[in-house]
């Protein structure tokens, strides 16, 4: 699917992307427009979803009430007052999957680096679907080569790409939530930390080290389980996670993680999550700053971050 491969790896390159974007989440919708000589939101938009309405998933319809999720775009829409139809977008992790995978060296040849790759990715996905589609990008640039991988199957993405199309939208690039949330990340000040980001539907965690990104691993949680379970146990499971995880990537790459950047993607207020866990980590942790000028509330800041590091 050349679609899905050219603008995922636009994203990647990062070469010039539209000045809106919109994301789709299980739990809201939310979109900026930002002016291009300013520097500055202009225009937001976050929006509830009911339950339901999108499952985010790598194999099954993510989609599930369409005319709903198209009536709450539009009425986004109309409070981003677009002056084109160009956006960028950012979908559901748990509708892709992605790897960093380290090499020695890699041919020159783009289709046998290809072949390479894809044998890599059949190992993580074993049951390969047929219409799994990749693109992949060289991250690194010390000795070895590391390759980030984002691989998505052709009848999700069409998914959602049907639906802009249906509002006379026109995708330009596809970006990963947390990796746009690492292009905010202050690359001196940060060199070696993990990335947390906690969706209502998932947990994504980048490792970065010496300023490039090392791994990155997502957790999906039971539909709901984040408002089912109380606090304290939320709070146990995701540092839990958190915790295994700065092992394995310590053991792995034989370099210390020294801090934790956290963004909390959820619609209620969450201050006192947030004040756990900094207290139960066992390394410092902070938020994450947003990079263009508004007047924007800190929940308002925190839910639209991913937005904003893909348009910067």
């Amino acid at each position: 699917m050349a679609l899905f491969k050219d603008r995922i790896r636009n994203y990647f390159l990062r070469q010039i992307v539209p000045r809106s974007a919109i994301q789709i989440t299980s739990n809201y919708l939310s979109g900026i427009n930002v002016s291009a000589k300013e520097g500055k939101i202009k225009n937001h938009f976050i929006f509830p979803l009911e339950r339901g309405v999108v499952e985010p998933s790598f194999s099954d319809k993510n989609i599930k009430n369409p005319a709903l999720l198209e009536k709450k775009i539009k009425q986004g829409l109309e409070k981003l007052n677009l002056s084109n139809n160009k956006i960028a977008c950012l979908i559901p992790e748990l509708s892709l999957k992605a790897f960093v995978f380290s090499f020695d060296s890699l041919p020159s040849s783009r289709e046998q680096r290809e072949r390479i790759i894809r044998f890599r990715v059949k190992k993580q996905i074993p049951l390969l679907p047929d219409d799994a589609r990749f693109s992949f990008d060289r991250i690194s640039s010390n000795s070895s080569s590391k390759i980030l991988v984002a691989v998505a199957r052709a009848s999700i993405i069409k998914e959602y790409e049907d639906l802009f199309s249906k509002l006379r939208l026109k995708v330009r690039a596809v970006g990963i939530p947390t990796l746009s949330l690492y292009c905010l990340l202050n690359r001196k000040e940060d060199r070696d930390l993990l990335l947390i980001n906690i969706e209502e539907d998932s947990l994504s965690l980048l490792a970065g080290l010496n300023s490039e990104v090392a791994m990155y691993r997502l957790k999906p949680f039971i539909p709901g389980s984040l408002a089912d379970v109380s606090e304290p146990q939320r709070v146990e499971s995701i540092v839990k996670e958190v915790e295994n995880t700065v092992n394995f990537v310590e053991d792995k790459e034989k370099k210390k993680v020294n801090a934790l950047r956290i963004r909390l993607g959820l619609l209620e207020t969450e201050e006192e999550m947030f004040r756990q866990l900094q207290e139960k980590l066992s390394l410092p942790a902070k938020g994450i700053e947003v990079g263009l000028n508004s007047k924007l509330g800190s929940r308002e800041k925190m839910i639209l971050s991913p937005l904003i590091g893909q348009i910067l």
